[in-house]
C-alpha cells in the first residue's frame, strides 16, 4: 500500500570532489523517470525507496504524526509527498543521517512543512559551512545531539545514535527499539561498494567499526534498512560487507607501501573477487578503490 501511503593524493582530488561533495545540486539525474516505491516494514512503519541515487526514505506513521528518516535531493519533494498523501497526520520531525545532498537536500521544503530537522552537530557545522556550498538556514538542522537521544514517538522508543566517524563524522544511526527496525544510512550494508565521504570525517576503518557496532546494538532478527539499494537486509550482508572491507583495505594499504600510485593500485583491481554479485550503485568498484587509497596514503605518511 501507499504510506498510510600528496603527489599521490593530487591525482584524484577531482574525483573526490564528486564522490562526496555534501550538499550539492545533482548532475544527470532525471528525477522525472525516478518512481518512489511503498514499502511496508512494520505496523506503522514505511521505506519509500527512491533508487540507487536517491535511497530509502524511513517513514513512521501514526497518532502523533509523521517521522522520517531523511529527504532525498530537492527535486524528489513532491514525489515524496505524493507517496505519503493518504496519511492525515503532518510531518514533525526529520533526522539526516549525514549531509550529502541525496538525503538533505530535500530539507528546506521539509522545514517549510513544520517538520523539526535533527542531525548530529557535527553534520550541522559541516552543512553551514561557506566551502560546502551551505543551503539556506532553513534546510539546517535545528536540533542536534552529540552522543545520542531517543525520541518518544508514535508508541515507539527512537533511538538516534552517532558511531564514530565512518561514512562522515556526522552520521546517526536511527533504531526504532519496539519495531526493531534499525535505519543505518550509508554505514555498511546493502551489498554495494559504500561511498567514503574522506573529505568529511570519513574513513575505511570508521566505517568497519560502525558496522560492528550496529551488530551489537542490533541483533540478528533486527531489519536493517540501508542508505540505498534495497528495503531490507541483515547481519549477513553486514558480515559480507565486512569481510570485503577488510580484504581491501589490507591489499590496498600494501601496494601504498610498496610506493604504488592510486593510478597503480585502481589498475590492479583489488576488488575483482568482491565484484560479482554487486548492486551497483554510483560507486563503480574503481571508485570505491580511489576512496580506499585516499584515506590510508594519507595515515601512511
Amino acid at each position: 500500500m501507499t504510506i498510510l501511503r600528496g603527489r599521490q593524493i593530487a591525482g584524484v582530488a577531482v574525483l573526490m570532489l564528486a564522490c562526496v561533495a555534501p550538499y550539492v545540486r545533482a548532475q544527470n539525474i532525471d528525477f522525472r523517470a525516478i518512481d518512489i516505491q511503498t514499502v511496508k516494514i512494520a505496523d506503522g512503519l514505511y521505506v519509500l525507496m527512491g533508487g540507487a541515487a536517491q535511497g530509502n526514505i524511513a517513514v513512521s506513521v501514526g497518532s502523533d504524526g509523521i517521522f522520517l528518516i531523511d529527504s532525498m535531493y530537492a527535486p524528489m519533494h513532491q514525489k515524496i509527498m505524493d507517496a505519503l498523501a493518504r496519511s492525515p497526520q503532518r510531518i514533525r520531525y526529520l533526522v539526516n543521517t549525514h549531509l550529502h545532498g541525496d538525503h538533505t537536500a530535500g530539507n528546506e521544503a521539509m522545514a517549510k512543512l513544520g517538520a523539526v530537522i535533527i542531525s548530529h552537530e557535527n553534520m550541522r557545522k559541516r552543512m553551514a559551512e561557506p566551502q560546502n556550498n551551505a543551503p539556506p538556514a532553513a534546510a539546517l538542522p535545528t536540533v542536534t545531539y552529540t552522543d545520542s537521544m531517543t525520541l518518544h514517538f508514535n508508541g515507539e522508543e527512537i533511538y538516534i545514535y552517532h558511531p564514530q566517524p565512518a561514512h562522515t563524522d556526522g552520521d546517526s544511526i536511527i533504531y526504532f527499539r519496539h519495531a526493531n527496525v534499525m535505519h543505518v544510512g550509508d554505514v555498511p550494508s546493502s551489498l554495494r561498494y559504500p561511498n567514503i565521504g574522506v573529505n568529511e570525517g570519513g574513513s575505511v576503518d570508521g566505517m568497519i567499526a560502525a558496522a560492528k557496532q550496529v551488530m551489537k546494538i542490533a541483533n540478528p532478527d533486527t531489519k536493517i534498512i540501508p542508505g540505498h539499494l534495497g528495503p531490507i537486509v541483515g547481519f549477513k550482508e553486514i558480515q559480507q560487507q565486512l569481510d570485503m572491507f577488510a580484504v581491501v583495505r589490507d591489499r590496498v594499504m600494501s601496494a601504498i607501501r610498496a610506493g604504488k600510485t592510486v593510478e597503480q593500485v585502481v589498475a590492479s583491481k583489488p576488488t575483482a573477487d568482491f565484484d560479482q554479485g554487486r548492486m551497483g550503485g554510483a560507486i563503480t568498484p574503481d571508485r570505491f578503490v580511489t576512496l580506499v587509497y585516499t584515506d590510508l596514503a594519507r595515515k601512511a605518511k
